[in-house]
């Protein structure tokens, strides 16, 4: 009986080694997450793009002034390979001109950055990232369109251009996103600057092609358009001798189709002497302006330094507030809220500009005189010696051509290309209490609101002062 209790216990014994002895799986608790790591983008580092031809690129010489200490808040984030001053690209510098590609000259970021640093608090820093081509059309930064551009240059007299485009690879705008992807790993992308359209003057598709590479832009760098406003500077003004002074019509447009918009004056900017380049002292306030515009939309206001404005031949008379009081002095149309007036240039475009632009004696017409027609009226054209303006023979009236069209004008009813189409000519002029005095188109059906056609489905308000003349002997 022992021997077999023995042997029982053995066996359990055994038993309960073997199940000791199992290898039961040890489920380990879950990992510690790894920590995120710290994000390198300074919120306080403000990021501008910029892009355009030979004004933005920077097209004045540098003076003394220009190459004196530069903040070094303010940087320049290169957009191509620079022996001189040695740069790499994709790196971040303090900028000293040249900012875009080495042989160019002082522009519009320039004295941008400058302003925007000495204007924020000190622990802002601000950057730009400058891809721009001399010469170029705005294709060149549309993806659809840039390879059949380049493809349709001539390469005997446009090989400089073709090389400008090979320092991108021949695609600026995917040069122009590479860049801004650097910046925004470092940086916050707080606007855009444009200053492009000589190459495209008075080309009315212009603003929607503008659209076009703000949007792709916007959807490319994964940015709101409500958070990054576009501002897009002038040519060279009239008064300033400007060659593609038209196209600041179109693109005071661009507005309309970009809300988040502003336009860059350049009234009182002077140019080199061929038209379309700034002088120093203009890339200076153009500059500037740009940055005030910028500063506004961040909630700063600055005062900067303006060219003195030139000396108007004439100023503002009596304010009417009503067609009767009117009767047939002559009057000029003037936008209290924006500061411009409507005038004639010598090519007979009806023009919307400051005073100092159209108050000179060298313009076509400078006041208008009302003639009634079955209640509606015509504006007659009036020169700065008080006469009325006739063209090729016939009188000179506001014109507005079809919504589609592209400017209007001041020329004889019937005249050449059809200005009075469906009596374009004709205005329904209302005044409203407090605000000004409406002017409604008979042929379009819309309201008249800048140098554009009478397109607008709401009125801007106008205010009509008679004229004094402003020079002494």
């Amino acid at each position: 009986m022992k021997k077999l209790f023995l042997l029982f216990a053995v066996a359990l014994a055994m038993v309960f080694t073997a199940c000791t002895n199992y290898d039961i799986p040890v489920i380990d608790p879950e990992p510690e997450p790894e920590p995120e790591p710290e994000s390198k983008v300074d919120p306080n580092f403000y990021v501008y793009l910029c892009f355009g031809q030979s004004n933005m690129e920077g097209n004045a010489t540098p003076e003394a002034q220009d190459k004196d200490y530069v903040d070094p808040r303010f940087k320049t984030l290169a957009c191509v390979n620079f022996s001189s001053p040695s740069r790499k690209m994709g790196e971040w510098y303090t900028a000293y001109p040249p900012i875009v590609r080495q042989g160019t000259g002082l522009g519009m970021a320039d004295y941008f950055g400058r302003t925007m640093v000495s204007s924020l608090p000190e622990e802002v820093k601000v950057g730009v990232v400058d891809v721009a081509i001399g010469g170029t059309k705005i294709e060149g930064f549309m993806q659809d369109k840039v390879s059949s551009y380049i493809a349709s240059m001539n390469p005997s007299s446009e090989g400089w251009l073709i090389n400008y485009f090979k320092a991108y690879d021949n695609d600026p705008y995917k040069r122009l996103v590479e860049m801004a992807k650097i910046a925004q790993e470092t940086g916050v992308i707080k606007g855009i600057l444009l200053h492009q359209g000589e190459s495209n003057n008075g080309e009315s598709a212009w603003p929607k092609k503008v659209k076009q590479i703000y949007d792709q832009l916007m959807e490319d760098l994964g940015l709101n358009p409500e958070d990054v406003p576009l501002f897009v500077g002038e040519t060279v003004s009239q008064a300033e001798g400007g060659a593609c002074y038209h196209h600041n019509n179109v693109i005071g447009k661009v507005p309309s189709v970009i809300p988040n918009s502003y336009v860059i004056s350049s009234a009182g900017c002077p140019q080199k002497g061929d038209g379309l380049h700034f002088t120093a002292a203009g890339y200076r306030t153009m500059g500037q302006r740009y940055a005030k515009a910028a500063l506004e939309v961040l909630g700063y206001e600055v005062n900067i330094e303006e060219p003195e404005k030139p000396a108007t031949a004439f100023a503002f008379d009596q304010k009417f507030t009503s067609l009767e009081e009117i009767e047939d002095t002559p009057f000029a149309i003037y936008n209290e809220a924006e500061k411009k007036v409507f005038f004639g240039s010598t090519n007979q475009n009806l023009e919307y500009d400051a005073l100092s632009v159209a108050f000179q004696r060298s313009n076509t017409v400078v006041s208008f005189r009302l003639e009634e027609v079955d209640g509606y009226y015509l504006l007659r054209g009036i020169t700065p010696d008080g006469s009325e303006y006739g063209i090729w023979g016939s009188p000179g009236y506001l014109n507005s051509q079809p919504a589609d069209g592209w400017c209007s004008f001041i020329l004889g009813l019937n005249g050449q290309y059809g200005q009075d189409f469906e009596n374009g000519a004709l205005w329904d002029i209302q005044y409203v209490e407090g605000k000004g005095f409406t002017l409604l188109n008979m042929g379009t059906g819309m309201y008249l609101q800048d140098a554009l056609p009478a397109k607008y489905e709401e009125p801007k308000y106008f205010s009509f002062y008679s004229l004094t003349d402003n020079t002494t002997d």
